[in-house]
């Protein structure tokens, strides 16, 4: 009997042993699964475009080192260093940029719609439609409210035109990147200095 109790005890020791291995080496799993999920959530957070999570270095050099970009931050530190710059300056400032973005947008669309197969095409135009209908109902709607009846204050107008940059930018690159994936060749930006 006594033989049976040191069996079962070494068996139990055994399987609780390995039950343990087991367990430890499944959290090792998991906090790696959890570590790879946090990066990605990371990535995803911080990605200007759709492929850049996806390691697509060439289009994120292309658009990381952008000759827009350039001249707007080197025109900015002007602007912001000024002591006579106004709102006025401010709010034409960023609606020139807007231009030379809706620019880009309107220069992907040319190589885009040629490139792809007509029902490709009619949902990009639908999608381009939307996205300019959301455009421009938003500008009214935050005019008409805040803008004309100075909630805003007098920075309205300036952070308006701000955020349709960031808008117009960031349609631009979506575009761009649409463009890049069906041809790597043909991503070149219009803009000229």
């Amino acid at each position: 009997m006594l033989m049976m109790v040191i069996v079962g005890a070494a068996s139990y020791i055994a399987v609780t042993g390995e039950l343990h291995a087991r367990n430890t080496h499944l959290q090792e799993k998991l906090v790696q699964a959890n570590e790879i999920n946090r990066n990605l959530e990371t990535q995803i957070n911080e990605s200007s475009h759709y492929g850049d999570y996806q390691g697509n270095e060439d289009f994120s050099k292309i658009i990381n080192d952008n000759p827009i970009d350039r001249d707007y931050r080197r025109e900015l530190t002007k602007l912001q260093t000024s002591d006579t710059s106004t709102t006025l300056e401010w709010e034409a400032f960023e609606a020139r940029y807007t231009l030379k973005w809706q620019d880009e947008v309107d220069a992907a669309l040319k190589h885009l719609y040629p490139s792809l197969n007509e029902e490709d095409r009619i949902k990009l135009e639908q999608s381009q439609k939307s996205w300019q209908s959301y455009m421009d109902d938003d500008t009214d709607f935050v005019s008409d409210k805040f803008i004309f009846t100075r909630h805003f204050g007098s920075q309205g107008n300036v952070q308006l035109a701000a955020v349709q940059l960031k808008r117009t930018r960031d349609r631009a690159i979506e575009l761009m990147e649409y463009r890049f994936s069906l041809d790597r060749a043909s991503v070149d930006f219009v803009y000229d200095h």
